[in-house]
């Protein structure tokens, strides 16, 4: 891996295994980062609210609701695109260019 001159096989699984551990540690501080704020996201957002429906009126945890929109929004997202992904994915089998672009 290193290009000196006196590196030794032994000297490369150093820097190897520095590297590796190098990463890990920044994949733990990032994931701790995460979690930190997705706790304080929580705590700020724990008040109840009231949700109007069509018919009825429920209350709830501001945080189920900002949760239970982001799962909405994926699902509507994936189904409403769903369809123009397997239409491109068809022309790309057929070996038709991308009447898109």
């Amino acid at each position: 891996m290193t290009n000196l001159p006196g590196a030794t096989p032994e000297h490369e699984e150093m820097d190897r295994l520095t590297r590796r551990r190098r990463r890990l540690a920044i994949r733990g501080i990032i994931s701790l980062a995460i979690v930190v704020l997705v706790s304080i996201f929580v705590v700020q957002n724990s008040q109840r609210v009231r949700v109007h429906f069509w018919f009825f009126t429920h209350e709830a945890r501001l945080i189920w609701v900002v949760l239970a929109c982001l799962v909405a929004g994926i699902v509507f997202g994936y189904v409403l695109g769903g369809p123009g992904r397997k239409a491109r994915r068809r022309q790309k089998k057929a070996g038709k260019a991308d009447p898109l672009n």
